[in-house]
């Protein structure tokens, strides 16, 4: 079967007919509203989005390529997780950025993403949303919506690209999710009560990702911390924190500091503690309290405003 070829040469398959509201460049670009990402490929079907533009990375494409999916039959998160990412219900996209910012900021890049994510669910289908740190979009409940990974190259201080995937659940029905989350996930569907089209969320995520890149590589992340402190879904909260190690602890989430990092208070007591790369999930016993931690301090002077 013969096999087609997108504009940066990657593989874009066996030429399959894709679905009435897949997201194709053709359909994309004719409402997109953005400079950097004019490069769009679609695949019906891959194993990792993530994989093709960390390929065509170190083959030297330009910032800004996306490559779209319909499916993908090896999607990820974060520590290696599997990602369901069936055909038609979702958006499944990576993205190439080149940032000209030290590497111990590249993880921002995922907080940012969802800042993008969740304002362009509440601008495309009017459901409110929130960003749980350090790289989830999710419903008010806490039910997951969106995941981003964000995967980086570097020589020393110098970053030769950041891969940012996300994936949406767009239009799946409570039967479509893998047994082991029906409980913890959801879809935009679900969540708005009907049908919710692909292409013009996915023209909204992008056109609002630029936005806040170009903020970022301007004035640095200072806004869209503040933005993800406004709308977040773990301040003010009782967490459990899961280290790397496998070590367990509760404490409360009292702020985002400026480096991207979570403060928690232990929940023994003792000095408030920075949470990095950890697991950390949301416990089910309290209602949020941001008005409490309204201008806090932390511990070695970086300060967070958490609202």
């Amino acid at each position: 079967m013969k096999r087609r070829r997108g504009g940066n040469g990657v593989d874009v398959g066996p030429g399959l007919p894709s679905p009435p509201d897949a997201p194709t460049p053709e359909r994309v670009l004719a409402g997109l509203d953005t400079a950097l990402f004019r490069q769009l490929v679609y695949l019906p079907e891959t194993g990792s989005t993530n994989d093709v533009v960390r390929a065509e990375a170190r083959a030297g494409a330009p910032e800004g390529l996306v490559v779209i999916a319909d499916r993908q039959t090896a999607g990820r998160g974060r520590r290696g997780r599997a990602w369901d990412s069936p055909a038609g219900l979702g958006l499944w996209f990576s993205v190439l950025l080149r940032p000209t910012v030290p590497p111990r900021q590249a993880p921002l890049l995922a907080l940012m993403a969802a800042a993008a994510v969740r304002d362009a669910v509440a601008a495309t289908a009017g459901v409110p949303v929130l960003v749980k740190w350090p790289n989830d979009v999710v419903s008010q409940d806490g039910r997951k919506l969106s995941g981003i990974l964000v995967e980086m190259e570097a020589d020393g201080d110098f970053i030769r690209h950041c891969v940012v995937g996300i994936g949406v659940n767009v239009n799946q029905a409570l039967e479509d999710f893998p047994p082991e989350v029906r409980e913890t996930a959801t879809s935009l569907g679900l969540l708005a009560g009907g049908p919710v089209a692909r292409v013009p969320l996915l023209q909204a995520i992008l056109a609002g990702l630029e936005a806040r890149y170009r903020r970022v590589l301007a004035d640095g992340f200072g806004a869209v911390l503040d933005e993800v402190r406004r709308h977040s879904a773990t301040l003010g909260r009782d967490v459990q924190v899961v280290e790397t190690g496998g070590q367990a602890w509760d404490g409360r989430a009292v702020a985002i500091l400026d480096d991207g990092a979570l403060l928690v208070e232990p929940a023994g007591g003792g000095e408030a503690r920075r949470v990095y790369a950890a697991d950390v999930s949301i416990r089910e016993t309290n209602a949020p309290t941001r008005e409490a931690d309204a201008s806090f301090r932390a511990p070695g002077g970086g300060r967070a405003t958490s609202r």
